[in-house]
Parts: structure tokens; sequence; C-alpha cells
């Protein structure tokens, strides 16, 4: 059975295509089988993964919603879902599914509060299963601005799991998402923050399963 992990936020353009595939990559690097499931309408992830050249991204498998009824039905180590800004009933079932939900946030209002919603999606449903730990990973951040740091102490203090790793904003971020490649090996800083977030959900996986 495959390892899942989500992306969500209810809040569009927070980031969640940007990380998925480059956690994608870097597992892939890492030695690990990884499928793609792109469950927004537009299909950016999914057009991104069949329109590369980039030899880690060109070997993830997509996977189509319809194909899958369960993760069960993936021969892979790792399934990525990349979910589209809304909550639906389809989300929701990717949401129980997994073993982990990444929430990107940028450092506005919008996106927290479309991070809130996941939260409080998860803590008042009623279905009977293990919820998947929901990882906050503040995404296109200034880390030298005083408004980040209170951003993140006021998220832990409402008991939010926020990364240690914040992914700043930086240009190779939409150079690479034009290009259909990775940021892997196009720009060290950027490589080395998706390694790192990459460590920090593997490390609360292990720890949760």
């Amino acid at each position: 059975m495959a390892t899942v992990i989500t992306f969500a936020n209810v809040k569009g353009g927070s980031g969640k295509s940007t990380l998925c595939i480059n956690m994608a990559a870097i597992l892939i690097r890492s030695g690990y089988s990884v499928a793609l499931l792109d469950a927004d309408q537009q299909k950016c992830s999914q057009d991104w993964i069949t329109g590369t050249k980039d030899r880690l991204l060109s070997r993830v498998e997509i996977i189509e919603p319809a194909e899958m009824v369960s993760v069960g039905d993936v021969e892979v180590d790792f399934l990525l879902i990349d979910t589209q800004g809304s909550l639906t009933k389809e989300m929701a079932q990717f949401l129980f599914q997994s073993s982990l939900i990444v929430t990107p946030c940028r450092v506005s209002r919008d996106d927290l509060v479309g991070q809130g919603w996941i939260e409080v999606f998860l803590k008042q449903s009623s279905q009977n299963v293990n919820k998947a730990p929901v990882l906050t990973v503040l995404n296109g951040v200034n880390k030298r601005s005083s408004i980040l740091s209170h951003v993140i102490e006021q998220l832990k203090e409402d008991g939010i799991e926020v990364a240690e790793t914040c992914i700043s904003q930086r240009v190779c971020f939409a150079e690479t998402n034009v290009n259909k490649i990775s940021v892997i090996g196009y720009n060290k800083q950027a490589t080395e923050e998706i390694v790192d977030l990459t460590n920090e959900a593997l490390k609360l996986i292990k720890s949760e399963a």
C-alpha cells in the first residue's frame, strides 16, 4: 500500500502544485517509486509531469482519479495527491486516506483561513477513521520579515503543526514551473529547502506509523 501525502488548502494559489511536484522529485532521487494524482480540474501538476524533460519527474507515474478506488490500488512507495482550492467530497475522501496532509500557506489572511478550514473539517468529521497529521508549510515567504515569526507563533499557539522548514519566495519556482522541471539541481538554496521539508514530512509520517 502506498504512503499517501495529500496537498490541500481551500485557498487556491497557496503553492500546492509546486510543493507536490518538487517533493516528488526529491522522493524519486531518494530511490522511492512515486505516483501523482491530480484532483484539480485545471490539471496543472499532471500537465507539469506529462510535459517534463526532467530526469526525475519523468519517472513519476500519473494516476487518474477515476482509476483509484483506494490507496491499496496503487503499487508505489508514495502517492502524492494535489487537490483543488476548494473543500469537496472528493477532497474529503483523499484526506481520509492520507498518511500526511501538507497544507502550503502563504503569509496572508486568505491562505491562513484556507488552512484553517482543513483543520476544522478534520476535527468536526464524524467519519470513524484515523485522521492523518496536518503539516502546515509557510510558503513563498521572506524569512527576514517580522510578520513571518508572528504567524508561526500564532499558528503554534493554536495547536497547529508548523514545519520548521519555510519555503522562500524565489524566482526559480516560477521559472521551473514554466519549463516543467523541478528545482532540484536548478537552484541550490531551493533544493536544500525542499530536501529539508521532505525529510520533515517523512519523519512525521514515521512517527505516526
